[in-house]
């Protein structure tokens, strides 16, 4: 089992968690395909040979998971491939299964736990919370994952509404996987992942939403079915520079005229942030 190299606490009281974990069992049939889904792991394995000396899972090029990362030398650190599709398909990392070295795989990249030098800190510019790195990072490198609560529809609805009886900050984020079937130009919506870091959750709470973003997600998995969702940089990086992404996906335009302002002051801002979408 891989083991999540994360040292990030917490400046308020909320429980720190270093993954994704299950929602409370409300004993519906929704909550028992989640947690199914959440216990079951990936059976596909690759059977590559690290070779000697070496950083790459055999030929990486031919590996079963497909090549989502490359090495970069400069930056001494594995990056994301840039892929022009916007809608991108999953990235799948080796797993527990497989027969490649640890030490040696080109594809173990999000597993390990978020990146260091990152920094929580009081954003003037969002008057709240946020997050910054203290050193340069590279153009597709991975910040950390976006973690808390796994919900199911339902109980994403029902907190939905509470939030905003109350009118309190809303951290649920709804990941909306695509897929293309064989001989369709199209792509059709595949799965929904719903996490919510508002109580439990890691430093991935902290990055505030940017109409410009600095940082993107993606789907990463790895032994299980669920996805994490991960935070890449979308961009090189300076020292300092907040992170951001866009709460709402690159698809997104307009944000919903009773939302709240939104403060990114980015040139293409649409003054209010966008609502989760579900």
């Amino acid at each position: 089992m891989f083991e999540i190299n994360d040292d990030y606490d917490h400046k308020e009281s909320l429980e720190y968690i270093l993954e994704n974990v299950l929602m409370t069992d409300d004993g519906s049939p929704e909550f028992k395909s989640l947690e199914d889904d959440y216990n079951s792991q990936l059976t596909l394995f690759c059977s590559c040979s690290a070779q000697k000396n070496s950083r790459i899972c055999n030929d990486s090029a031919h590996c079963c998971h497909g090549v989502g990362y490359l090495f970069n030398t400069e930056e001494a650190e594995l990056v994301l491939v840039k892929n022009t599709n916007k809608r991108l398909p999953a990235l799948i990392e080796c797993n527990d299964l497989c027969e490649c070295k640890l030490s040696q795989c080109n594809n173990r990249l999000v597993q390990f736990g978020p990146r260091k030098k990152l920094e929580i800190f009081y954003s003037p510019l969002f008057k709240s919370m946020g997050l910054r790195t203290t050193v340069n990072i590279p153009c597709g490198a991975f910040i950390c994952e976006y973690a808390g609560e796994l919900l199911t529809l339902s109980e994403a609805k029902r907190r939905l509404k509470l939030i905003d009886k109350r009118g309190q900050m809303n951290y649920v984020l709804c990941l909306h996987e695509y897929a293309r079937l064989e001989h369709n130009t199209d792509y059709q919506p595949s799965q929904i992942t719903i996490v919510d870091p508002s109580q439990r959750g890691n430093i991935g709470r902290y990055l505030n939403h940017s109409c410009q973003p600095n940082c993107e997600i993606l789907a990463v998995r790895i032994n299980s079915p669920i996805p994490k969702i991960g935070i890449f940089a979308k961009q090189n990086i300076s020292v300092n520079e907040e992170l951001c992404f866009h709460y709402g996906g690159e698809e997104f335009e307009n944000g919903s005229p009773d939302g709240k302002p939104c403060l990114c002051g980015a040139p293409n801002c649409t003054s209010v942030l966008p609502n989760t979408i579900i």
